[in-house]
């Protein structure tokens, strides 16, 4: 499970919980059957203080490229954006989708 959110301290958070109930915070959290094709990417193109569009363009990345490696990904691909202003779902035309790749 990915678990992220917000708060005025530390600002944005992110942390996995795997099946083994161990929590732990990272930089990035990458989950799925198609995260094992993404750790060379985020390892060579994360980088810290990206922007939101910044963000937005390197998580559609990795969805394609996932979805392109693995034949379980796929599907609706939905991204959210969480600020200190909220969730911001962002709308249909930047879902990723069959065509995209």
């Amino acid at each position: 499970m990915i678990v992220a959110g917000w708060d005025s301290v530390q600002g944005g958070q992110v942390y996995a919980i795997p099946l083994g109930g161990m929590l732990y915070e990272a930089p990035y959290i990458i989950g799925g059957s198609g995260s094992i094709f993404l750790y060379s990417y985020f390892d060579r193109e994360y980088q810290e203080n990206m922007t939101a569009n910044d963000c937005i363009d390197f998580v559609k990345e990795a969805i394609i490229l996932a979805i392109t490696r693995d034949g379980s990904s796929g599907g609706v691909a939905r991204i959210a954006v969480i600020t200190e202003d909220g969730l911001t779902r962002l709308g249909p035309q930047t879902v990723i989708s069959k065509n995209t790749y």
